[in-house]
């Protein structure tokens, strides 16, 4: 009896053994991309709901050039790299082809610019306020447009990798096959947004609101999407290999042809998702639900899989 005690003991040991096996990412592609639990602690407020204090903060904090030396006063005609621009009314303004690297526009007045084909690269547009602005075929490489009102702006076929977007107001952003790669968008407002075969490559975006948003063809890969919100995303042959998305909302999204090959899923909801040729092979915590129609790691049709069916 003590015999038989002793080896049902073994096998239950052996059994939570295995089930922590099969939960510990650590040595999977994702685990080592994110080898630390994903952070929303101190995250930037979005743009709408800063103080007008919170952004005279922002502002008035003294900034230098790349060489270390102090901003000239920008002139409106007559843009310069380096220049300051803070609080500038420039609505409407006309800079097309422009190069004004370096520069910085903290909380400037920006709406409905023309910039087009711009090289705006390195600057600082926290707490601008960019709405309606044309901007594309521009590079923004490494700007600053924490907790910036973006809104509808059209950045298409622009170049914006390794840029911080915490807290940005990117509602109806357009960034159709841009590049975003490195970015941090952590708590950024991305609902109705379009980046149609985008590269966001390797951001961080947590906490994201993407309700509604388009990111056919896109690459997400290599990114952590923990705790954000793809309700009814149309996300058709995006890929989201490698990536991190626990807890991430599917609800209603359309992931006909999407690739979730190797991505942590714990915790995803993709109830009433849509799914055709949907590849979930090598991708980890897997829901139940999806996981009993895959055939050759790959789903077809309609889901009811909730949150925790897992």
């Amino acid at each position: 009896m003590r015999w038989i005690v002793s080896f049902t003991s073994i096998i239950a040991m052996l059994l939570v053994l295995a089930s922590c096996h099969q939960d510990d990412v650590s040595d999977t592609p994702v685990g080592r991309l994110f080898p630390e639990p994903p952070d929303t602690t101190n995250m930037l407020e979005v743009a709408n709901f800063l103080e007008d204090d919170q952004r005279e903060i922002i502002i008035d904090e003294e900034t230098v050039t790349a060489e270390g030396k102090k901003r000239y006063e920008g002139i409106k005609p007559v843009p310069q790299s380096g220049d300051d621009f803070r609080r500038r009314k420039l609505d409407k303004v006309y800079w097309q082809g422009e190069t004004i690297t370096y520069s910085d526009f903290r909380g400037a007045s920006f709406r409905s610019a023309n910039c087009s084909k711009a090289d705006f690269s390195y600057s600082d547009f926290r707490v601008a306020d960019i709405r309606w602005s044309n901007f594309n075929n521009s590079k923004f490489v490494g700007c600053d447009f924490a907790q910036a009102e973006l809104f509808h702006v059209h950045a298409n076929e622009s170049d914006m990798h390794n840029s911080d977007f915490r807290g940005a107001n990117m509602f109806g952003m357009e960034g159709h096959r841009s590049n975003m790669r490195n970015c941090k968008l952590t708590n950024a407002l991305m609902k109705d947004s379009e980046f149609l075969d985008a590269d966001f490559t390797g951001s961080i975006a947590l906490n994201v609101m993407l309700l509604r948003a388009v990111f056919t063809g896109a690459k997400l890969d290599s990114c952590d999407f923990s705790y954000s919100d793809f309700t009814g995303a149309g996300l058709e042959e995006a890929t989201f290999i490698n990536s991190r998305l626990i807890e991430v909302n599917f609800q209603g999204a359309h992931l006909q042809d999407a690739d979730f090959a190797g991505a942590d899923l714990q915790g995803c909801n993709f109830f009433g998702a849509e799914f055709d040729n949907t590849n979930f092979e090598g991708a980890l915590h897997v829901p139940l639900g999806i996981k009993k129609d895959l055939v050759n790691g790959r789903i077809t049709g309609m889901s009811n899989v909730g949150i925790n069916d897992d």
